[in-house]
Formats: structure tokens, C-alpha cells, sequence
């Protein structure tokens, strides 16, 4: 009946090393968390830029090289002869 009295016994002081082990691994835990969040996003950001590409390629890539490519083939550029102009 003494045990219903008296108050319950402290429990023990946590190891100090137990403390650090874990402290270690929520540190470990975290930086492996940010790591495969930048994973992610950078992967994101590349799948993004794939799919903006496959929009807007097409034009992109065949106007690219002259400047105004929209308005066609401009009269200068033209050839009146065939084969190569260097003759």
C-alpha cells in the first residue's frame, strides 16, 4: 500500500551521448532533406525548359539564324545564277 502514497521515482537523467547521437542524425537528416529538395527542383526546372522548348522550338530553331525571319527570303539573299557564286 506504500506505493500508492508516495510519489513515483524520477526517471533517469538521459545519456548525454544519446543526446549528441541524435542531434547528429536530425542534422543529417536535414541536410539530406535539402539536398533532395535542390534534386527536385533543379529537375523540375530542367523537365520545364524541356517542355518550353518542345513548345516554342520549332520556330525558334529555324528563324534563329537571320534577323528579321518572320518577313521570308528577302530579294539580296537570293541567287540569280545556279551553283556556287563564288564564279
Amino acid at each position: 500500500m506504500g506505493g500508492l502514497f508516495s510519489k513515483p521515482a524520477a526517471p533517469p537523467a538521459p545519456d548525454p551521448s544519446i543526446a549528441a547521437s541524435q542531434a547528429k542524425q536530425e542534422a543529417r537528416i536535414d541536410k539530406q532533406e535539402k539536398r533532395t529538395e535542390q534534386r527536385e527542383t533543379a529537375e523540375n526546372r530542367r523537365l520545364s525548359s524541356q517542355r518550353r522548348a518542345r513548345r516554342t522550338g520549332g520556330l525558334n530553331l529555324l528563324l534563329a539564324d537571320r534577323p528579321n525571319a518572320q518577313t521570308g527570303i528577302e530579294d539580296d539573299e537570293l541567287q540569280t545564277t545556279l551553283g556556287n557564286s563564288l564564279t
